[in-house]
């Protein structure tokens, strides 16, 4: 069976719309082929018309299809996009697959109920987004290693550079003042300390899956000393509960508690510090309570005037939301800040 031009009306227009253009019937065989579904599908109309549609498809999703199918066919539904959560999948004569997008549609013609599909391969564009998604993540992964190699030069570097500094003169301090020597001593002790807290920092930075598989209690005292060693901020850390949590928990909580830490440092001019984190389990770790709070004593900001975009937000709303946590942040001008993270019942 075959539709004639006069039948389907518009067969000509069909004929030179570039996308596939297939009718076919209720019991799926091909009533109407165009040239744009020949270009894509590589058959003749004479190989396809009376035969199933199946022929066009992978054999993995001729099932799914036809249940897909009936289902449109009993509804009261005219049209749809048949790709409108993912991309199908059609096949060449020759058996290759392709992606495509599709509408299907449906008529009634002389008492029979018509199918019709316009179909475009997207291979292409499918392509072009996988290279430019490649990119964005080459990119990405470039920003991030500039971000830690200036890390590392703004802190550890600068640090090191201290401590030769001090290492160099103590000798002859020593000599003259032995109580100046002992305080420079102690100094060298603590810069030299903090610098391997900040290289211990960026080391996890490169390695995500030590993070994932790091204590969490014992990212946020290394986290404090880092920052006590670039800003000269006192951090003190009190870790209440088992902090035994889930990776995704773990790296949000870091994340959220490394951002507000670096705001410590860089913004709020603060002289002391504190990250108190606290978990409460009932059932096990899958019904903890958990509560993150960090809080300092700087200059803080009027929360009702302006919104602290700077103090980065955004980021870390983006983090409590990936685990149904709830973020707060209370600042008053000279009273210092706290970002409170809560999550759980």
């Amino acid at each position: 069976m075959t539709l004639s031009s006069t039948a389907l009306n518009l067969a000509d227009l069909f004929h030179v719309i570039v996308d596939a253009v297939i009718a076919f019937d209720g019991e799926q065989r091909i009533l109407f082929f165009n040239k744009g579904a020949e270009a894509i599908f590589g058959y003749t109309p004479e190989e396809v018309l009376g035969q199933p549609l199946d022929i066009l498809l992978p054999d993995r999703f001729v099932a799914v299809h036809r249940r897909h199918f009936d289902e449109f066919a009993a509804s009261p539904v005219a049209s749809r996009p048949m790709s409108e959560r993912r991309p199908i999948y059609a096949r060449h004569k020759e058996g290759r697959e392709f992606p495509a997008e599709a509408a299907i549609a449906k008529l009634n013609r002389d008492g029979e109920q018509l199918f019709v599909v316009v179909m475009r391969d997207i291979t292409q564009r499918q392509r072009a987004e996988d290279e430019l998604r490649v990119r964005a993540q080459q990119a990405a992964v470039a920003a991030e290693r500039s971000r830690l190699a200036r890390d590392l030069h703004d802190a550890v570097t600068q640090t090191l550079f201290s401590v030769s500094v001090i290492a160099d003169v103590l000798p002859r301090i020593w000599e003259r003042n032995p109580e100046e020597g002992r305080r420079r001593l102690n100094e060298l002790r603590h810069l030299s300390r903090g610098a391997l807290a900040e290289m211990r920092t960026l080391l996890l930075e490169l390695r995500p899956s030590a993070l994932m598989e790091a204590n969490l209690g014992d990212l946020l005292r290394q986290l404090a000393a880092s920052i006590n060693s670039r800003s000269g901020v006192e951090v003190d850390v009190q870790i209440e509960g088992n902090p035994e949590l889930s990776p995704d928990v773990k790296v949000s909580l870091y994340r959220i508690a490394q951002e507000a830490l670096n705001n410590v440092a860089k913004h709020s001019n603060a002289a002391h510090a504190r990250v108190v984190l606290r978990v409460r389990s009932s059932d096990g770790a899958s019904n903890s309570k958990v509560a993150l709070v960090i809080a300092d004593d700087g200059c803080g900001f009027d929360t009702k005037i302006s919104k602290p975009t700077h103090i980065g937000l955004d980021i870390m709303n983006e983090r409590a939301a990936a685990i149904g946590a709830r973020l707060t942040i209370h600042s008053e001008v000279g009273a210092g800040t706290t970002v409170q993270v809560e999550l759980g019942n």
